[in-house]
Formats: structure tokens, C-alpha cells, sequence
């Protein structure tokens, strides 16, 4: 498709309603000078009249009289249609007539010989004469313009102001080309300073010289390479944590392979093998969560919103970790309410695993976890709370409490459960996506001796409980 450029368009709109507004101009003009009504034509005439009559001297009575029109000879005779004056003019001293211009008719053009302005058609033509008479002298001076002669002198008029009107406009579009072109100038240059950029320079625009109306369009182009600046480092660090997240797991794995490999007896192959699956689903668990944060990260995923029952998809997720909770002696209590949140399904659901394989990591064996979703009333907004909460060995400063939701922060716990750091900072990703609120508080409780409360050797300080408010839909 071709497009003009924006010099033609803005040259060609100014041309064009220049060449309106003259055209306009032109006609009003010309109305003006040719209605019926107008005394334009009237005041030359008696101008006119004046000038020839106080101009005529003494003596005309020795001036012969004009011959009439069948002795003049026919050499000295003039055409009117051909005749190029603007006007006619008859002197008549006492009924003769002694002075005239040469294509005047022969007949009086105002056969009464009374002051004032009279139309009358004399031969094939109609006439606008005038007269004006000094009764002192005898004298009547009689002018007229015949419809040929005001035609004649309107296109001469006309042709004129067409000249001069054309070569202003000329010069009218010059201007206005050479000036369009030097403001878009600067639009030029940051052209060529655009083309002249290395591939990944995503610093913004300068442009101080440019027109104040593309000034948003700058705006809004430096707006969107600070985004694809900040993605592309995203990208980068990115790469650079997985690379440092997964080389310690793959070390691990490998390191088991070769114990596996070595074993002497069936007893610690099957001890390496145990360790070695352990540690190829830590390594699933951590791939998967690189990949969700890459997408969320990048923007690949294409939040869709819609009415989601809350209760019911913490039914699902929570039945997903029935079978490892169990392996590890641990029991999870389910309280929910029944409630609707605008949200991205897919994003709920990582939002809920990631909270409650948290849960069900740190609370260790014959740990206790409780997963509620109820209906509170926040500021005045009625939403739905989803609360994770464990017994395991919590977070009880409250810097690192502070820090938790921080990519690849792991709390100092004591727990040896080999966290990624990933799981929570996608829960505080996808809870501002969806405009939600987390609130951190302790848990269940410590354990005692009384129930087998020992996590990994030790006593438990109270546990965490992680709370995220969604306004209802």
C-alpha cells in the first residue's frame, strides 16, 4: 500500500484550503462587482461625466457637428464588438453633437438630455449611460458603458488578479513546502539517529528540538523501550540465576549417579538410587518453576480474567499434594467458603501449588497444614482470603520475613528442605497481577513432644501463615 508523506499531506491540506478560501473570495468578488444594485458602475460613470465637463473650454460652438451615420465614411467607422475602450462618451452643445470618443453611437445616448443615469438598448446591445448638464453653457455630457464594455473591463480586471493570484499562490506553496519540511526536520534526524543504533541501545530518545505534537509520540516509543529494556534484564537475569540454580541440583544428581554406580552392595544402590530420584524431582519442581517465572517475567502469558470459584480450584490443588503429604506423615485441613474472584485460572493455580508445596516443605514430617479460603471484608471491599498455614519452624524475624517474597531468597530456617527461593516470589507476581494483598502471620503453633513434634531434630517456633486477600467478583 502506498502512503504519502506526511510533508505532501500537510503541503496538499494548507494548498487546498487556500485555494478554497480564494476561489470563495474571488466569486464575492466578482458577485460584487457585477449585481444589479451595485453603485460600483454608477460612480465611475459620473466621476466620469464630471471630469469630461469640467474639462470642455470655450469655443465649441466653432467645432463642427458629428456627420451622421450614413455620410460617415465607412473607413472611419469602428466595430463595437471589436472596440477595446472601457467606455463612450458624447458632448452635445445645444443639440449638436461636438465631442465624442470614437466608438460612441451616433444616436444620443440619452435621447431626453436629462440629468441622471438611464438603461436603454441602442442597436444590439444594452447601455448604461448617464448624463450631466451645465445649463449655463448649453452643454449635456452623456456617458455610457455598453454590457460588452463592462465584460470587456470585468475579464481584464479579472485576468489580472488571476496572474497575481496565481503567482502568490505559487510562492504561497513554496513557503509552505520549505517550511514543512524544515519543522520536520528534527523527525529526520531522529530518523538517522534510530538507524544509527547499535541493535540492543534501548536508552531513551532525545529529541528537545522536536515539534511539541510528536513530543507523545516520543513519550509513549521511550515508554516502550524502558519496557523492553527492563524485559530483556529480566531475560538476562534470568539466565544467569538458572544457570547458578541449576548447577548445584545437577551436581547433586550426578554426584548420586556415581555413587549408584559404585555401589557395593544392593543396600546403598537402592539408598543412591532413593537420593537420586529425591533429587530429579527437586530439579522437576525447580524447572518448573523457572518456567513459570520466565513467562510471567517475560509477559508470554496472556492473562484471560474471568469468574473463578476459588473454593473450588483449592479443592483441586490441595488433592494434588494429598499423596505427598502423606509419605511424610502430614495432615492437611481444608476450610473453604464458597466465592467468585476475577482471575486467570492457570495463574491461581500456580499461585496455590507454589503456597502449599511451600507449606508442605517446610512443615516437615507428621507436620500440620491448613488451607483455608473464607469471606472477610477488607477497607470497606468485601473479597476472599486464601490462607496457607503450617506448624514447621516459621520465620520469626521480621527482616526476613520482609524478604521472603524476594526471587531466590531462602530464610534461614534450619530446615535443610532445599528450597528454591522461586515459589513465593510467583505467588507476589500473580497477587499483583490480580490487584491482591498478602498479609504474613505465624502459624499453628509449635509442636511439642506430646504429638511428635520434632521437625528435622528440632522444635517448632510457631510456624507461617501466608494470607491473600482477592476483592470478590
Amino acid at each position: 500500500m502506498r502512503t504519502r508523506s506526511l510533508r505532501w499531506r500537510l503541503t496538499f491540506v494548507a494548498v487546498k484550503c487556500v485555494l478554497v478560501a480564494w476561489l470563495i473570495w474571488l466569486g464575492c468578488l466578482t458577485w460584487q462587482l457585477t449585481r444589479s444594485h451595485s453603485g460600483f458602475w454608477d460612480d465611475s460613470l459620473r466621476e466620469i461625466a464630471a471630469q469630461i465637463l469640467g474639462s470642455m473650454p470655450e469655443g465649441l460652438e466653432r467645432l463642427p457637428t458629428r456627420p451622421p451615420a450614413e455620410a460617415a465614411p465607412a473607413a472611419g467607422r469602428r466595430d463595437l464588438a471589436g472596440f477595446d475602450h472601457k467606455m463612450s462618451y458624447q458632448v452635445w452643445l445645444h443639440g449638436r453633437n461636438v465631442v465624442y470618443s470614437v466608438a460612441a453611437p451616433y444616436e444620443p445616448l440619452k435621447p431626453d438630455f436629462r440629468d441622471g443615469f438611464a438603461r436603454r438598448r441602442i442597436g444590439d446591445e444594452q447601455w448604461h449611460v448617464y448624463s450631466l448638464s451645465d445649463p449655463g453653457r448649453g452643454l449635456v455630457v452623456q456617458v455610457g458603458r455598453s454590457k460588452q464594455m463592462i465584460a470587456s473591463e470585468l475579464w481584464g480586471l479579472m485576468v489580472k488578479t488571476l496572474y497575481a493570484a496565481a503567482l502568490i499562490f505559487a510562492l504561497f506553496v513554496l513557503m509552505v513546502w520549505l517550511v514543512i519540511g524544515r519543522s520536520l526536520r528534527p523527525i529526520t534526524a531522529l530518523r538517522e539517529t534510530l538507524q544509527s543504533r547499535p541493535p540492543l541501545d534501548l536508552t531513551p530518545l532525545q529529541a528537545p528540538d522536536l515539534p511539541r505534537e510528536f513530543m507523545p509520540l516520543v513519550a509513549a516509543f521511550n515508554e516502550q523501550l524502558t519496557r523492553v529494556d527492563q524485559a530483556v534484564q529480566n531475560e538476562r537475569r534470568f539466565i544467569a540465576d538458572a544457570a547458578h540454580e541449576l548447577r548445584t541440583p545437577l551436581a547433586v544428581l550426578s554426584a548420586h549417579a556415581d555413587v549408584a554406580r559404585r555401589a557395593g552392595s544392593d543396600e546403598e544402590r537402592d539408598l543412591a538410587l532413593r537420593r537420586l530420584s529425591a533429587g530429579v524431582q527437586r530439579s522437576t519442581r525447580l524447572s518448573e518453576q523457572l518456567l513459570d517465572l520466565a513467562r510471567l517475567d517475560a509477559g508470554t502469558t496472556a492473562s484471560t480474567l474471568a469468574s473463578v470459584e476459588l473454593a473450588s480450584l483449592v479443592v483441586i490443588v490441595v488433592r494434588d499434594f494429598e499423596a505427598l503429604a502423606r509419605e511424610r506423615g502430614q495432615r492437611i485441613s481444608l476450610c473453604t467458603e464458597p466465592g467468585t474472584i476475577r482471575g486467570d485460572v492457570d495463574q491461581l493455580g500456580i499461585l496455590l501449588r507454589n503456597l502449599i508445596d511451600n507449606a508442605v516443605r517446610y512443615a516437615g514430617e507428621g507436620g500440620q497444614i491448613t488451607v483455608a479460603c473464607r469471606r472477610e471484608w477488607r477497607d470497606g471491599v468485601c473479597g476472599l482470603v486464601l490462607s496457607v498455614a503450617d506448624d514447621g519452624p516459621g520465620v520469626p524475624d521480621a527482616e526476613d520475613r520482609a524478604r521472603i517474597f524476594d526471587r531466590f531468597y531462602r530464610a534461614p530456617n534450619g530446615t535443610g528442605s532445599g528450597g528454591s527461593g522461586i515459589g513465593l516470589s510467583l505467588v507476589a507476581r500473580i497477587a499483583r497481577t490480580h490487584g491482591a494483598t498478602i498479609t504474613i502471620a505465624d502459624g499453628l503453633g509449635p509442636r511439642g513432644p506430646a504429638d511428635g513434634g520434632h521437625s528435622n531434630g528440632r522444635l517448632s517456633k510457631g510456624g507461617l501463615s501466608i494470607g491473600v486477600f482477592f476483592p470478590a467478583d
